[in-house]
């Protein structure tokens, strides 16, 4: 069972900023991959979510005008492999992505939650800084 004390679900990332300033304790809950388990396992009992998950504002790529690639942060391990700008200019980040976990978890994991995680298994965190 998951034992947490507060879920918090902002509609913006302006209430999401303000629920983080409010509760700094908080975690911030996107896909839940990874942060779900260690819940479940007791190791983060009775804390409290901030769950970003339903901000689609956060979600997408695209090539900018001056040729870099945005990559916001809620966007899954699937849409990253399979979107045309980065099979076309980053290939190899598609071929790390695709090395992360089964389909479930490439379709529910997010980039930004990857590399936010920080553990060394990150795969997707080494092809971006090699990239930078």
């Amino acid at each position: 069972m998951y034992n947490f004390r507060n879920l918090y679900e902002p509609t913006s990332v302006e209430e999401a900023l303000q629920l983080k300033k409010e509760h700094p304790q908080a975690l911030i809950l996107a896909g839940g991959s990874d942060i779900l388990i260690k819940i479940r396992e007791g190791k983060l009992a009775g804390c409290d979510l901030i769950n970003i998950y339903c901000l689609d504002e956060l979600r997408g790529i695209c090539l900018e005008e001056d040729g870099s690639i945005l990559i916001r942060p809620l966007t899954s391990f699937t849409d990253v492999s399979m979107h045309p700008v980065i099979r076309q200019h980053v290939p190899v980040l598609g071929e790390a992505v695709d090395q992360i976990g089964g389909p479930q978890v490439r379709n529910i994991g997010t980039i930004g939650g990857n590399i936010c995680n920080g553990v060394t298994s990150a795969d997707s965190a080494t092809t971006l800084k090699a990239y930078d």
